[in-house]
């Protein structure tokens, strides 16, 4: 890697009214491809989200590099506590709800929502009082997740 290669924060700082530039790229992806937030599960494999993915690469990473920002942005609002989680083969939790949000990204495996099956590096994110059921894939399922008090941005 050349020693000339420096980080770009830029995305950290604040633009037109105050806003997070990151933020701002995030609404600005999902309402070009139509993709709804804020009042349902959304996942990365619903319709539109490669396109947004795509929006969200990273440019000027080192060579061998790849990064996207994932159009999910968490103000924290109080104690938010992390976890890592395994489920066995067909192992289920059923519909559920919680008080706060719920952010997870599967690891290993394979997790089924609805009909929808996230794979490793997949992820989804959960809003307070939205009721929802998992079922770990064939191989079972490693996740982390966020679950706690915060406020969707987006």
């Amino acid at each position: 890697m050349s020693s000339e290669w420096r980080p770009d924060d830029s995305l950290l700082e604040r633009g037109e009214n105050d806003e997070v530039r990151g933020t701002r790229r995030v609404k600005d992806a999902l309402e070009k491809h139509g993709i709804r937030y804020g009042d349902r599960v959304i996942t990365s494999r619903d319709k539109g989200m490669d396109e947004v993915k795509g929006d969200l690469k990273r440019s000027g990473m080192p060579p061998g590099v790849e990064q996207w920002q994932v159009p999910i942005v968490v103000k924290p609002s109080g104690e938010a506590l992390s976890f890592t989680g395994r489920m066995e083969a067909g192992a289920e939790v059923p519909e559920h709800v919680h008080k706060h949000p719920v952010f997870r990204i599967v690891i290993e495996g394979s997790l089924e929502y609805g009909d929808l099956t996230l794979k490793p590096g997949d992820w989804m994110f959960v809003p307070a009082g939205q009721a929802y059921s998992l079922k770990a894939g064939p191989d079972g399922c490693s996740t982390f997740y966020h679950h706690g008090p915060c406020q969707l941005m987006i």
